[in-house]
C-alpha cells in the first residue's frame, strides 16, 4: 500500500475513534476540511508542519501513529 493511503486511512481511523467529523477535525487541526478529506483518501502529500498540527489534534504520538499493529490492521481491511 502507498504510504500517503496509509497515512491517510490512520488519520482517518483516529479521528473516527475520537468520534469527530471531518469538518470539526478539520477546525481542531487548522486545515481545510476538503484538503483533509483528499489526504484521508491518499490523495494528497502533507508536509511535516501539517502532519504535526494532525497528529496534535488526534492527541497522538508520532510512535502511536506509527504503531505497527494498529497499521497493519488497517493494511488488512483495505
Amino acid at each position: 500500500m502507498e504510504i500517503n493511503k496509509l497515512v491517510g486511512l490512520r488519520i482517518a481511523d483516529l479521528r473516527a475513534k475520537k468520534g469527530l467529523s471531518q469538518q470539526r477535525f478539520a477546525y481542531e487541526a487548522e486545515v481545510e476540511r476538503s484538503y483533509l478529506s483528499r489526504v484521508e483518501k491518499g490523495e494528497k502529500n502533507i508536509s511535516l508542519k501539517t502532519f504535526g498540527k494532525i497528529i496534535a489534534a488526534l492527541g497522538v504520538s508520532y510512535e502511536g501513529f506509527f504503531n505497527q499493529k494498529e497499521l497493519e490492521g488497517l493494511c488488512q481491511k483495505n
